[in-house]
């Protein structure tokens, strides 16, 4: 028995295959309507980014004569006894017939702070680009072009530590009336520093050489450091990209190029010394508190793999990892350093695209 094919299915073929061409066509609109300009925005995730908190004070040797508040060295004229080469600070130092001169040795000390870190770090990207020409991989269309981007995150740490140990605490006198037994001289108005060269300018009066009374005690000490960093990083970039289709909607993706990151640092410090004995404390170092800003540009490369769906010829989705180099940054604060390191970053981002 021969099939019989109804009126309507005919007519419905007959249909389906004259409006074809027009959807084909439409399918071409799609892709040659745009002039090839796209932008995307979206939300980023980051980690890698560490930071570290340096002790940079110098440490010298105690040298014999030199104290916290001042020195006796032996002058140029060459005498075992006597010198114009010597210096103090304060006018409390000047006690009697003798001037006395301080020193705090083996303070102690908070030393580097490694592996400081605040990761994920969250922020977001801006992207816009343009494609320049399309070619063929095999079966498939791909497109080329060049993008610039922007991207914005936080970064933010705080620290906390305390040393305790024990400081040798030395306490010397020299003789004022050494030239002149009985007659001591008026010491110049401090802070005075004397010359190695003699009193050739008739004003580096003489004292004596040598200890006259020597005093020296272990004083217990803390050191406590408190720190907190915070930096805002601006990421530029720009490089070449290339898309190739996957399927009807999926496209995959690739970017490399230079990008540098902006950093704006703030290091907020307070570095302190403590002793009980007050005559101690007097000679601690200074305490090192307030904040020190910093800016610099970071300069690198970046490498960014990323799938778009196309919901629409003119929007996506798109999701996507990327991996970033870069150098460091360093924010300096008086005995102190904090880096930023940077180094090999890790990305996760997604959003929209817009093509137009």
């Amino acid at each position: 028995m021969n099939p019989m094919i109804s009126p309507r299915l005919a007519a419905l073929a007959l249909g389906l295959t004259a409006v074809a061409p027009l959807f084909a066509a439409s399918a071409i609109e799609d892709d040659d309507d745009q002039s090839g300009w796209f932008v995307r925005v979206g939300g980023r995730i980051s980690s890698g980014v560490k930071a570290e908190l340096r002790d940079t004070r110098a440490v010298g040797t105690p040298t014999t004569g030199a104290y916290d508040d001042g020195f006796v060295l032996p002058d140029s004229g060459g005498s075992t006894s006597l010198t114009h080469n010597w210096g103090y600070q304060n006018a409390s130092q000047v006690q009697g017939n003798e001037l006395v001169f301080h020193r705090l040795d083996s303070v102690p000390r908070v030393g580097d702070r490694n592996g400081l870190e605040n990761n994920p770090l969250y922020g977001g990207e801006l992207v816009a680009g343009f494609e320049f020409v399309r070619f063929d991989i095999g079966r498939r269309e791909a497109r080329f072009g060049f993008e610039l981007g922007y991207s914005y995150s936080q970064f933010s740490v705080n620290d906390h530590a305390t040393v305790s140990g024990t400081s040798n605490f030395t306490t010397d006198s020299y003789r004022l009336d050494a030239a002149s037994p009985g007659n001591p001289i008026i010491p110049p108005t401090p802070p005075y520093a004397g010359t190695a060269d003699g009193n050739s300018g008739g004003n580096n009066p003489l004292i004596g050489l040598t200890v006259d009374n020597h005093g020296f005690s272990q004083e217990a000490g803390t050191s406590t450091l408190d720190a907190k960093l915070d930096s805002e990083f601006h990421t530029l970039r720009i490089g070449p990209w290339m898309e190739i289709p996957l399927s009807g909607r999926v496209n995959l993706a690739l970017s490399v190029g230079y990008c540098t990151i902006y950093s704006s640092s703030e290091l907020t410090l307070s570095d302190t010394l403590s002793y009980a004995n007050p005559a101690a404390q007097a000679q601690a170092p200074a305490d090192v508190v307030g904040k020190y800003l910093h800016t610099h540009w970071s300069p690198g490369g970046y490498a960014q793999l990323r799938a778009t769906y196309r919901l629409t010829k003119h929007l996506g989705v798109y999701v996507g990892g990327d991996l970033q180099y870069n150098t460091g940054v360093t924010v300096d604060a008086p005995g102190r350093q904090a880096r930023i390191d940077f180094g090999a970053t890790y990305g996760a981002v997604a959003g929209v695209s817009l093509s137009f």
